[in-house]
């Protein structure tokens, strides 16, 4: 994803600002679709601050409304993820890793069960948005 293109075509309102009230941040399963493509088996999905966050330096910082998180509706291994506005509208997509992992958005789960792969979550557990840095 280049955020500064996005945030170039946008123009006047900018990224943040197109994302508007109920946009989510979702994390999903399986093999990441092409950009917009349907949607694997949805981890987790964080509904986004207005505004949204904040573009600086060509990369998209994310905030999470509520600070006391939203619920894991699903238990796998994130491997991608993606922004839409709160209409289901596509804004864009990334990977997800787990800490070592190459993914453009990693995922930390804390206390995680021994021998339990990076990036694995857990249905019923609290999914917060920490530092959420994309492109740049």
């Amino acid at each position: 994803m280049n955020v500064l293109a996005i945030n170039a075509m946008l123009a006047g309102p900018g990224l943040v600002a197109y994302l508007g009230e109920g946009a989510r941040f979702l994390v999903c399963d399986g093999v990441q679709p092409l950009e917009g493509g349907a949607l694997t088996t949805v981890l987790a999905s964080a509904v986004l601050a207005v505004p949204a966050g904040a573009v600086d330096a060509g990369a998209l910082m994310l905030a999470q409304a509520s600070a006391d998180g939203d619920m894991v509706l699903a238990t796998g291994i994130s491997t991608w993820g993606r922004v839409e506005l709160a209409s289901g509208v596509w804004v864009a997509d990334f990977s997800v890793s787990g800490p070592s992992g190459a993914g453009q958005v990693k995922i930390l789960v804390q206390n995680p069960p021994e021998n339990d792969p990076e990036g694995k979550v857990y249905q019923g557990g609290t999914f917060f948005l920490g530092e959420v840095k994309i492109g740049g």
